[in-house]
Order: structure tokens, then sequence, then C-alpha cells
């Protein structure tokens, strides 16, 4: 074998082992937040800490918009 093919096989199985790896700690984060269909006695549901983050975002994004809309009125 060429010296290059042995290189390119070693980078490609890097990429494939680093790719798997990150797969598998997204899904494992992800059900922290998501219960997918299936996986229990209901199907997909968001879990008690799902539920906290998508408050906390709407609050963020209001607070966000509030901060925009009173900092464009102190400059008019």
């Amino acid at each position: 074998m060429d010296i290059v093919q042995v290189i390119f096989e070693v980078i490609g199985q890097a990429v494939t082992s680093f790719t798997s790896t990150l797969s598998s700690a997204v899904s494992g984060i992800t059900s922290m937040f998501y219960v997918p269909a299936g996986s229990g006695e209901t199907s997909g549901h968001m879990t008690f800490l799902g539920v906290l983050l998508l408050v906390a975002a709407g609050v963020g994004i209001v607070y966000w918009c509030f901060r925009l809309i009173k900092g464009l009125v102190r400059r008019a």
C-alpha cells in the first residue's frame, strides 16, 4: 500500500470515530430535554428541564425585546 492511502485511511477512521462520539453526546444531552416517542408510557414529550429551558428562553426573548424598544425610545 502507498503511504498516502494509509494516511487517508487513518484520517478517515479518526473522523468517523469523532463523528460517532459527537453524535452519542448530542443524543445524550437531548434526552435530558425531550423524550422521543416510544421510549416510555407516553409518546414524545418534554421533560421538566426542557420545559424550564423553554420558559427561560421565552423570558429572555421578551426581556431582550423590551430593552431594544426601551433603547430605541430613549434615542428618539
